[in-house]
């Protein structure tokens, strides 16, 4: 039917197109949903089939090494075996230059985590309802999931095991030797000495361990410089200081103690600045370390006591020192007078209150060297001399009062008769004097100074007195007259005898 309109004519659609159109596009959305459907059916059935398998699902590696579709044991063993990851054969070495310390991964406690991981790969879509389980192993199939192996091991067995590496690798710094022989100096090179560092090295384990599996970590140490050097030793060259004393041949004891005790400070090396104890260098005078009884001044009288003697070495080497001009720390005169030396220049030393003490006060090392030899005690000092050569010294004892002996000790003796007298011990005078230092150049005297006083006591004598007194006894006498001498006199006046 047509219409016309302004001389123009409009013809109309037929209302049988458009439903036409409308079918046609319902039809396709049927066909697309049942296709979809299908998919979705067939997809369903397929993240079903893999649900029903027994091994880990698809698309899951560990630590990169793809586990899909192994059972848990295959699993295990793969990762174990080609991957490496097996704590029984790795191993961790430390080293140090061209030194090396191993220690298995079983000593530091260090392993990998397989069985978690792999249980964790396992249960992966295994853990919730069947659409989640369904939602994972179709996450798994599109993005697939990658665990990470975890590797551990004990920082403190670490530790531990780098304590007792640093037992070996530790060592002290060894000051250069010297020794004397055949009236030369053998000189031996300083070690410098080293000190693990437990947490620097423990930095490069732990840069190590990083990678999960066996390596080398560098140790870190730090560094001490020994005292003295061979170069230092090369310098002692002159005999700086000596002296000598006498010693009688008939005290064993005694001499023994005197050999013991040189040979226990022999070749003495003090560095500069170092003070030297003799009571150390001699060490504790116990019969284990070579020492014997002999006699000691103990309370003013000479009694046997452990390492008698010991006191002419050191103060052999007191009058060595000052000769050679080094500094004295500590020194003490003994308590009375000594035959060995003179007056003033001895030193006593006793347990831990009495010590010569002597300073290297040098910029070189010196080296002490002492022996006891057919009666004579000899001590040298050598080292750098830094004086001019036509320097002398000399020492100067000079008396500056005598202690008078106190009152005498007495001791009654009642199994002594009164008026019995016997010295017990005979004391001493003690004396104070003063030591000075003379320097000569070229034979003139240019100085003298005072150096030292030294106080040496008084002894008492000690005397026992008898108090027993003494008893005069009157006894009668019996007297026999024979009976024909007897005389016929009147008794009346009492007079039996008759005598007048």
């Amino acid at each position: 039917m047509e219409e016309q309109s302004g001389g123009k004519r409009f013809r109309s659609q037929p209302k049988k197109t458009k439903t036409a159109v409308f079918i046609g596009l319902l039809a396709l959305c049927i066909c697309v949903a049942g296709g979809y459907f299908a998919y979705a059916s067939i997809q369903n059935g397929k993240l079903k089939d893999i649900l029903a398998q027994d091994g880990i699902y698809p698309g899951i590696t560990i630590d990169g090494i793809d586990v899909g579709g192994l059972s848990k044991e295959e699993a295990t063993d793969l990762l174990v075996g080609s991957h490496g990851a097996d704590a029984t054969t790795q191993k961790l070495v430390l080293f140090y230059e061209d030194e090396e310390w191993e220690c298995s991964f079983q000593e530091i406690g260090a392993e990998y985590k397989v069985e978690e991981a792999v249980e964790l790969a396992y249960n992966l879509g295994r853990t919730g309802t069947e659409k989640e389980n369904m939602q994972v192993v179709s996450s798994l199939l599109k993005n697939g999931e990658e665990i990470p192996l975890e590797f551990t091991y004990d920082e403190f067995k670490m530790q531990d095991k780098l304590i007792e590496v640093a037992t070996e690798f530790d060592q002290e710094a060894q000051d250069s030797a010297m020794t004397r022989e055949n009236g030369k100096f053998v000189i031996s090179k300083e070690v410098e000495g080293r000190k693990m560092d437990l947490e620097g090295t423990m930095v490069n384990v732990d840069r190590v361990m990083e990678g999960k599996k066996g390596g080398r970590a560098a140790i870190v140490a730090n560094f001490t410089e020994p005292e003295i050097t061979y170069e230092d030793n090369e310098f002692v060259t002159d005999l700086i200081g000596s002296y000598s004393t006498k010693y009688t041949a008939y005290d064993k004891n005694r001499n023994t103690n005197l050999a013991v005790g040189c040979n226990y400070i022999n070749g003495t090396i003090i560095a500069p600045g170092e003070v030297f104890s003799a009571m150390e260098g001699l060490g504790e005078q116990t019969y284990e370390r070579g020492y014997r009884n002999a006699g000691v001044y103990v309370n003013g009288k000479v009694e046997a006591g452990m390492g008698g003697g010991v006191c002419q070495i050191t103060s052999t080497l007191y009058n060595a020192t000052i000769y050679a001009e080094l500094e004295i720390v500590e020194r003490f005169p003994h308590s009375m007078t000594v035959g060995y030396v003179p007056l003033g220049r001895d030193a006593a030393v006793a347990d831990t209150y009495k010590d010569l003490k002597i300073k290297n006060d040098t910029e070189y090392p010196v080296y002490l060297e002492a022996y006891a030899s057919s009666g004579v005690l000899q001590i040298n000092l050598y080292g750098h001399e830094i004086h001019d050569a036509g320097r002398e010294i000399e020492y100067q004892t000079v008396y500056e009062g005598t202690i008078p002996k106190p009152e005498e000790i007495v001791t009654e003796d009642p199994e002594k008769v009164e008026g019995e007298r016997e010295i017990t011990h005979n004391g001493r005078t003690g004396a104070k004097v003063s030591v000075y230092k003379i320097v000569l150049e070229d034979g003139k005297q240019i100085s003298k100074e005072w150096f030292s006083s030294s106080s040496y006591r008084a002894v008492a004598d000690e005397v026992t007195v008898g108090t027993k007194k003494t008893v005069v006894e009157n006894k009668a006498v019996d007297v026999v007259i024979p009976q024909n001498e007897i005389p016929t006199t009147d008794f009346s006046d009492g007079n039996i005898f008759g005598i007048q």
